[in-house]
């Protein structure tokens, strides 16, 4: 019988060839050590949240697998660094080459475990081969070659929310080709099965064994591990819709971003002009009614499932309580599974419960501004966003908002919003500048001076307001003060300085579509000095710390050490004789350990950068964290490290900057 209605019928993609891997394995997988699986007896069901049926079954990482897996590493990792750079090269591109000859099977266990559509799941595993192929071309290029400069060693690249399998190799394959071992945790919404096939993939291609380490459920345990000193940004996935956009365009790019967010975000912000917010409301409601939510391996399927029962009955929950409007189309959903249609919540204000805590999944949160100055103070009145579109048709608008958003991505009339994988210099350190490894020693925070820290935060958004070159000049007025005086520095300050001003922003272009990748200021930034700082020469130390944070438009306090204060006095005074802004940079003093706890705990300071850190406590990283600041822990060195030719200024300067990738789309 002929059909009478143009209805759309199943088209199911097969999942054939991740079935017979998990086949393979007899269904039974644990962490990845060594170059082998270690199953363990106590593993636990991993289902389908498509299906709720099991897929394999898992055994999480063990205390006794962690140590093995870093003494593997850190076995293998100095044999890979002292490879030449052309071979670390061969191999990635080997690697590159086994993950593509199993694209099909990755595609297919990221879908059945992660629920995301299979199209997402393509899209995000070619994002990241395209991240392993550019490492590589890095080191042909003689990135990673510097002189002067090592790997950081064993490394973990920081766990994310959301789903991350692109996100992790665009961290992965940095790490790996600049010479360091890696040891990833990753999470039930990262595709662990993936991660797996991932590092089995390695394994084929000739990567040394122990090099990478997959341990599922060991995050926490890793967070001792060295890492780039640089700001990772968590947050939801802004949308910001001004009222010369073009509003179809924006509401069927942002739902469909709902079953597909980007890595490291958890939910999604609407900020919405006031006079064009009902339009884009019935507009957005009209395309999510239209989303297809079904069977991830379905290739039409926009929307899968979400990871478990829990979070659909927290997200019921919140709609049932909220204060806001809820728009939510009801499409019939399958019978089984972890379904539920997306949700559009209206009328929303700043402090309303679902803007604080955030609601991951397919729930679309607005607000309403008036001027585009609004959406700026609305925008950045939280934590950073990993990923932002904007939405205007007017350029020199859409381009003043996107680099004044306290973003990670910002993408102008698209929604490509992955994040630019990290540079090869990230994943090195100067060769005297040794990881510090915190003392099992219990320490009570000390207050810190709230005066010094709260002028600190005035004075730096108008220094980061202030040009590069403009920046720059001053530094270098400051050091040739202090070079006609008795202290004379030697270069790195004004070094610093010009490093900066003509550091040039990556620019990158293909049909219809430009990134550029520039850096932002930390903020402020607290510096506990090395003891370098109080032997002979303490103020070329101490400038050469300084100098690359303040060029970069930081604030900073200052912990130059017992006996060093005068000369962290007269560096300062220099400073503000050239034009630097009276206390931008404070002084503040105490015992280490008890300060370094204390400037943890403040949640209006951005960074702490601990040298000389072996008499800090075991705990700093956790205190860190709690409070969502960036960490360094670091050995001083020797002296040459932080005044010679060739020393740790390109690195601070690095590690002082938050990086934003910008995408401009045109085209008719």
């Amino acid at each position: 019988m002929a059909p009478n209605a143009l209805d759309r019928g199943p088209g199911r993609a097969p999942d054939a060839e991740a079935r017979a891997w998990i086949g393979q394995h007899d269904g039974a997988f644990g962490p990845w050590i060594s170059g082998s699986l270690h199953p363990g007896a106590d593993a636990t069901a991993m289902c389908s949240p498509a299906s709720s049926a099991e897929l394999a079954r898992l055994a999480d990482a063990s205390p006794a697998d962690l140590a093995d897996a870093r003494a593997a590493a850190a076995t293998a990792q100095p044999l890979w660094a002292a490879l030449p750079g052309v071979e670390r090269a061969r191999k990635l591109n080997g690697w590159a080459a086994e993950i593509a000859a199993r694209e099909t099977c990755l595609t297919q266990l990221l879908a059945l475990e992660t629920g995301r559509p299979v199209r997402a799941c393509r899209r995000g595993l070619s994002a990241a081969l395209d991240a392993l192929r550019q490492a590589a071309g890095s080191l042909l290029a003689g990135a990673a070659d510097r002189p002067g400069h090592a790997p950081l060693g064993v490394v973990a690249p920081g766990p994310s929310f959301g789903p991350s399998f692109g996100l992790s190799l665009g961290r992965i394959a940095p790490a790996l080709a600049a010479g360091n071992a890696v040891i990833l945790a990753p999470g039930p919404a990262d595709g662990r099965l993936a991660m797996l096939c991932l590092a089995e993939a390695a394994g084929a291609a000739g990567l040394p064994e122990g090099l990478l380490a997959v341990l599922p459920g060991a995050a926490g345990a890793l967070s001792d591990l060295v890492q780039p000193p640089v700001a990772t940004l968590r947050g939801p996935c802004l949308h910001l819709v001004l009222e010369d956009a073009d509003l179809d365009a924006a509401a069927d790019g942002i739902a469909g971003m709902l079953g597909d967010p980007p890595p490291g975000t958890a939910g999604h912000w609407l900020l919405v002009q006031e006079s064009i917010a009902e339009r884009v409301h019935a507009r957005l409601a009209g395309r999510m009614a239209r989303l297809i939510i079904g069977d991830p391996l379905d290739p039409a399927t926009d929307l899968g499932p979400l990871p478990g029962p829990a979070l659909r009955d927290r997200l019921t929950a919140a709609l049932a309580e909220t204060r806001g409007v809820t728009i939510q189309p009801l499409p019939r959903l399958p019978d089984r599974g972890a379904f539920m249609a997306p949700a559009l919540i209206t009328g929303l204000a700043p402090a309303m419960p679902e803007m604080a805590t955030g609601l991951p999944g397919p729930v679309l949160l607005s607000m309403t501004f008036r001027t585009p100055a609004e959406a700026i103070r609305l925008a950045n009145a939280t934590p950073p966003a990993p990923a932002t579109s904007l939405w205007s048709e007017t350029m020199s608008t859409a381009l003043d908002l996107a680099t004044t958003l306290e973003a990670g991505t910002v993408c102008v009339n698209g929604t490509d919003l992955d994040p630019a994988p990290d540079p090869l210099e990230a994943w090195q350190r100067p060769a005297g500048l040794a990881p510090a490894r915190p003392v099992a020693l219990p320490v009570a925070a000390a207050p810190v001076p709230s005066a010094a820290l709260t002028t600190a935060r005035r004075a730096q958004s108008g220094w980061a307001g202030r040009s590069t070159a403009e920046r720059a000049a001053i530094l270098i007025r400051a050091a040739t003060r202090l070079a006609e005086s008795a202290e004379a520095p030697d270069a790195r300050l004004a070094s610093a300085a010009g490093a900066t001003a003509t550091a040039s922003a990556a620019w990158a272009e293909t049909p219809g579509r430009a990134t550029l990748t520039r850096h932002r200021p930390l903020g402020v930034i607290a510096l506990l000095c090395p003891e370098i700082c109080r032997q002979a020469a303490p103020v070329p130390a101490m400038a050469s710390i300084l100098g690359p944070v303040l060029a970069e438009g930081n604030g900073a306090l200052l912990c130059p050490g017992a006996g060093a204060n005068a000369e962290a006095e007269a560096l300062i005074a220099a400073l503000e004789a050239a034009g630097m802004p009276k206390g931008l940079v404070g002084i503040v003093s105490g015992p280490r350990a008890a300060l370094a706890c204390g400037l943890a705990a403040r949640v209006d300071l951005d960074a702490l950068w601990c040298f000389g850190a072996g008499d800090l406590p075991e705990d700093l990283p956790a205190r860190a964290a709690a409070t969502g600041k960036v960490l360094w822990l670091s050995e001083g060195g020797a002296s040459e490290t932080w005044t010679g030719p060739g020393g740790a200024s390109d690195l601070f300067r690095v590690a002082a900057g938050r990086r934003q990738t910008l995408r401009l789309s045109w085209g008719a």
